[in-house]
């Protein structure tokens, strides 16, 4: 008997929804479903009206180990955008960022009723714009996550988001991997050197963004998203500064386009 054939416990999903929204997250979506109905039935893990499931990163990758890391973070991110997924902190100890999931049942009936046929990153926006339509109230994070979130991208009262600075005032305030600012100081290197001056500042959320989708790009024309590793990122980078643009200031931002980044993959690919 074969060993990949139903010896152990399979991943389901309805093609409907992955359809909808995507097979990784259809498939994500459906095991926090299936983990919150075991713990309802358990009655484990109630919290504010509602049962919730937990793991943490290493518990994601032994749950679904052809994802890498960041395959999992991104799904898990973009279910949060679609308000699908709803996340929280209920830990006893304060050190533990583990998060809490659970599914917002009542935007997932609106997606099984909507006129979405497919929602990709073109029409996320819109998505978000029907359920305000509806009424439907956005989910709140509850305090602890809402603190951590305020504490990543607001500092003080008189240093919000709204305050544009330079990258290495960003990883002053917030934590950034190394192999990541290695990365993002190549471009902004061979922005110096093309343009003779810094790059521009940014505004916190904009590096975080940067830092957040720096090694996937989603091709825009069939929603494919793909994984990158720093090499291919900084080959893309090179390959930006070569290619001429009308009317381009060679900002990060620019660069960071889907549109632009998948015609660079390509080119670095092949």
């Amino acid at each position: 008997m074969t060993k990949l054939l139903l010896d152990e416990h399979p991943l389901q999903v309805l093609p409907g929804l992955a359809k909808k929204i995507g097979l990784n997250e259809a498939i994500f979506l459906q095991q926090i479903h299936y983990w919150n109905e075991i713990n309802k039935k358990a009655n484990n893990n109630y919290r504010d009206g509602y049962h919730w499931t937990f793991n943490s990163g290493k518990d994601f990758l032994e749950q679904f180990p052809f994802w890498s890391k960041k395959t999992i973070q991104r799904t898990i991110t973009r279910l949060e955008k679609l308000k699908l997924l709803v996340s929280g902190n209920y830990n006893k100890l304060k050190i533990d960022r583990t998060k809490w999931y659970r599914i917002d049942y009542k935007v997932l009936s609106a997606l099984e009723s909507s006129p979405f046929t497919q929602i990709g990153s073109t029409n996320e926006s819109k998505w978000v714009e029907h359920l305000a339509s509806l009424g439907l109230p956005l989910p709140e994070i509850n305090s602890e996550i809402s603190s951590e979130i305020n504490k990543k991208h607001k500092g003080t009262e008189n240093d919000s988001v709204r305050v544009a600075f330079s990258f290495q005032d960003y990883i002053k305030k917030f934590k950034v991997n190394e192999v990541d600012i290695e990365v993002i100081e190549h471009y902004l290197s061979l922005y110096r050197d093309c343009m003779n001056e810094e790059h521009p500042n940014l505004k916190a959320e904009q590096w975080g963004y940067v830092v957040d989708r720096l090694y996937y790009v989603t091709n825009p024309d069939y929603d494919i998203d793909f994984d990158l590793d720093e090499s291919a990122v900084m080959d893309m980078m090179e390959k930006h500064f070569q290619t001429e643009y009308e009317n381009c200031d060679y900002n990060i931002l620019h660069f960071m386009s889907d549109g632009v980044r998948v015609k660079r993959m390509y080119e670095v690919a092949y």
